[in-house]
């Protein structure tokens, strides 16, 4: 029978902190040879209670910490160093998709602030006459009330890669202010995924009131699916480490931070060529006129399904340390 969570962290915890002290005096310097064998040791003691911790406390700060533990000491021990390439590949390989898959819920959570979003500011254009002017800035309503969309003379006014670096800047600052602003206890990220949706919501109930749903949807189509996948990522993370410190759990504060806070990195840096891809769709693809309406939907559908299939799928065969940070051949140590 398992202990209950606090104990068995509490039983454990004097192994997990000298385990984590040699990683750290390793990576400062070299370690004598019984401090090798004492890291050996804690390794392969850290390691079955990560198994114990998969088992009786999924999804829980002693799980991350001692997945995220385990795979140091697993580096330190049996793998040699790799070159940058090859740590690349291997995070958007596996640890950035795994790392999504790991933490749904928050991204779920995330995902329903923004629905939430776009239907608050649907139903306030919708149902109150002077909604628009609440919620819609000026220049927009200027464009629509005169039948055309505010996107109509971005290509005219600037060349498309000037469009599509200034869109890739913008994305980029609202997907790091959604991450970032979860050390505002989550309110930050709540408020950036709310306040979104309620923009896109009003806009959107804006143009299908003037008879202008196919131009909103001509913008939006081919970037939209990604671009608020990235969003809602984000905002997933923020709200990771939004919740580490209003609810530490078994761990001390500062460590489920650093458990959680390392796996929200995770989800922020894994997006961040995908979100400049986007951008080059935005601006180079959305506004314009060379494409019809239904090859930008296609588009935007099987770049979102594309996405989407990446992050379900992508890592699933990985066995061993690639999944949960512990070999299956330990034989293979090279302290022996």
């Amino acid at each position: 029978m398992a202990l209950p969570l606090p104990a068995f962290v509490s039983r454990r915890r004097p192994d997990w902190d000298a385990l984590q002290g040699l990683l750290t005096r390793q990576r400062s310097g070299r370690l004598h040879l019984d401090e090798l064998r004492r890291l050996d040791t804690l390794y392969r003691r850290a390691a079955a209670d990560l198994a114990q911790a998969q088992t009786f406390y999924p999804g829980t700060d002693a799980h991350r910490f001692l997945n995220q533990l385990c795979g140091q000491a697993y580096g330190a021990i049996y793998q040699p160093p790799r070159e940058r390439w090859a740590a690349t590949r291997d995070f958007f390989r596996r640890d950035f998709p795994a790392t999504l898959r790991r933490e749904a819920r928050f991204v779920g959570v995330s995902a329903g602030l923004l629905v939430l979003g776009l239907l608050l500011g649907a139903l306030v254009v919708t149902l109150e006459p002077r909604g628009a002017e609440l919620l819609v800035p000026e220049g927009v309503r200027r464009y629509v009330a005169q039948g055309r969309m505010w996107t109509d003379d971005l290509l005219s006014v600037a060349p498309p890669n000037a469009v599509a670096s200034g869109i890739a800047t913008n994305n980029l600052t609202v997907t790091l202010f959604a991450f970032a602003s979860g050390i505002l206890l989550g309110v930050g990220p709540i408020f950036t995924l709310v306040n979104n949706g309620v923009l896109i919501g009003a806009v959107g109930a804006l143009c299908f009131r003037e008879g202008m749903a196919v131009g909103f949807l001509d913008f939006i189509a081919a970037h939209g699916p990604v671009e608020l996948s990235i969003i809602v990522i984000a905002g997933g993370a923020g709200l990771m480490v939004g919740q580490a410190l209003i609810d530490p759990g078994e761990l001390p504060r500062a460590q489920a931070l650093q458990a959680r806070g390392r796996e929200a990195v995770k989800l922020v840096v894994g997006c961040a060529p995908f979100l400049a891809g986007i951008g080059v769709v935005e601006g180079f693809i959305s506004p314009g006129r060379f494409f019809p309406t239904w090859a930008k939907v296609g588009l935007g559908l099987s770049l979102g399904a594309l996405f989407w299939l990446y992050l379900l799928r992508a890592g699933r065969t990985d066995v061993g340390v690639a999944r949960e940070g512990v070999p299956e051949d330990r034989d293979s140590s090279r302290l022996r």
